[in-house]
């Protein structure tokens, strides 16, 4: 009989390649962790900003006050869009995509802003509650180095504004100008 060459891993070549395939699955853990808490908090802010801007468009197709209301209960509130005097037009949830995201209101207790025909927002809301001018969005889990948004209601030509506070160059779009 000839030697011929042998096929396949040695236990020494497997044990080696899942080693070094634990040691990069750690090492991605942490990154993974930050990614999804960012995610999150991409989500809350895109699907507040979008309820604002719907609510604005609502006003004004239907040249007739429209209101916004936050519920910022983590993991189980959510928004509506209300046409003042005749009800609901639209609602959301933020249910799995932004279960830990929190909510941190300008001004502290405002949950509502209320649109006129015109698109512009009214000095007051129809149950006299202060007017929702900020809402800033972080991450509520034990993850750091996430990072926070901000969106923005009014504020001259901005109109409904997604912001990143991190950003501290002026002229930068992303810039928050509260």
């Amino acid at each position: 009989m000839t030697g011929g060459s042998t096929r396949g891993f040695s236990l020494i070549e497997l044990m080696i390649t899942l080693a070094l395939a634990a040691i990069l699955i750690m090492l991605a853990v942490p990154n993974y962790a930050i990614w999804t808490a960012d995610a999150q908090i991409r989500n809350a802010t895109e699907s507040v900003a979008s309820g604002l801007r719907f609510a604005h468009g609502e006003a004004i197709k239907r040249n007739g006050a429209v209101e916004f209301i936050l519920n910022p209960a983590t993991a189980t509130g959510g928004w509506q869009v209300n046409v003042v005097g005749v009800g609901v037009v639209q609602t959301a949830a933020f249910v799995e995509a932004a279960t830990r995201v929190q909510f941190a209101i300008t001004p502290a207790g405002a949950t509502t802003v209320t649109f006129t025909g015109l698109g512009t927002i009214s000095a007051t809301n129809a149950d006299a509650s202060a007017v929702l001018t900020a809402i800033a969005m972080t991450h509520s889990g034990t993850v750091s180095n996430t990072r926070p948004l901000t969106v923005l209601v009014g504020g001259g030509r901005t109109g409904i504004k997604i912001c990143d506070p991190a950003v501290s160059v002026t002229s930068s779009p992303r810039f928050c100008t509260t």
